[in-house]
């Protein structure tokens, strides 16, 4: 319970990150991240602990990780026909390997460690493998272990891709799967796992905004997911590649949520939980999930940064007063 306060309390600092290390360029008034690959440490108290990390947590982590690995070998198998056991269903598993990939790809900067690469070449191999032809990838949907699950929506998965979108996780992992992506190109030039989530990007535009007659029975899927996550991490995504259409999808998963969907309950399913109680530039406190809100809070920060839409700043402001001044304490 201790390990999960400290983890929520750091996320509540997860959407002033966006203005806390910014610069503006010199050719416009957009403001920019100062991009981790551009810092360089020389310090006598994180630099030694940068290095621990690297040589001691990152390889416990990623152990920690190999079931998530498992899953994505298994993935690729079953689409490449190989005979192999089925991955387990799990709504975010995959998420946590993506969040060490990124770890390492931070730490890759500290020196040049061939191993390292190697690893991470490795896993983005099986990334790669489990990702279907047109782009999607969750392996539970993809090999159909999900289906099996008949409780709250195939067990929280939904029975089949983007069916139960408020709380799948299926546009959560991506999301961290695009972080990961940016922070490997960036600190080693590599852009294999780059395309990968470019082209997860571009099938989730097309399903959710286009639609695609292999999912939703046609129709745009138009709804914001249930964790958010991928708003900022496509904001990163097109900071890096410069393609614009990475920044339109962001604003449009923020402007749609709580207009498009409402969930109807209570506790995980109630409106609130997940900020979709209200559209977005009508909210005011900070409620619901935190790690859920804080993701929110932080992709609207970027998209205003980057496009200069002004209409969120007002609420940006009120929630940003509402946890420094009623919700944050000193445990």
């Amino acid at each position: 319970m201790k390990t999960n306060t400290v983890i929520c309390t750091l996320f509540i600092l997860l959407p002033f990150i966006s203005y806390a290390s910014i610069k503006k360029t010199k050719s416009s008034d957009v403001l920019q991240p100062v991009s981790f690959n551009e810092v360089i440490l020389e310090d006598n108290f994180w630099l030694p602990r940068l290095q621990i990390q690297k040589e001691v947590l990152v390889p416990f982590a990623l152990e920690k990780v190999r079931p998530a690995m498992d899953n994505l070998r298994k993935t690729g198998n079953y689409l490449n026909g190989v005979k192999d056991e089925l991955p387990f269903p799990h709504r975010f598993v995959a998420s946590d390997l993506y969040k060490v990939m990124e770890g390492a790809a931070y730490l890759l900067t500290l020196e040049k460690d061939s191993a390292l690469e190697h690893t991470m070449d490795s896993i983005i191999d099986l990334i790669g493998n489990a990702q279907e032809e047109d782009g999607y990838l969750y392996e539970a949907h993809t090999t159909g272990v999900s289906a099996s699950h008949e409780h709250w929506g195939g067990a929280g998965m939904g029975d089949k891709p983007y069916s139960w979108v408020v709380h799948s996780h299926e546009l959560y992992n991506m999301g961290h799967m695009y972080e990961g992506a940016v922070a490997y190109y960036l600190a080693t030039g590599k852009d294999k796992w780059l395309k990968i989530a470019e082209k997860n990007a571009r099938h989730i535009n097309h399903v959710f905004f286009e639609g695609d007659p292999k999912y939703n029975n046609g129709n745009p899927v138009n709804q914001a997911p249930g964790h958010q996550e991928i708003e900022l991490a496509l904001v990163k995504l097109y900071r890096t590649t410069g393609d614009s259409l990475y920044l339109k999808m962001a604003k449009k998963f923020i402007d749609i949520r709580g207009v498009t969907y409402q969930p109807e309950g209570e506790g995980v399913m109630a409106p609130s939980y997940a900020q979709q109680h209200l559209p977005v530039r009508e909210q005011t406190k900070a409620v619901g999930h935190a790690v859920r809100a804080t993701y929110l809070y932080a992709g609207m920060a970027d998209v205003l940064a980057q496009t200069g839409d002004k209409s969120l700043q007002p609420a940006l402001d009120s929630i940003w007063n509402n946890i420094v001044d009623t919700r944050m304490h000193i445990t």
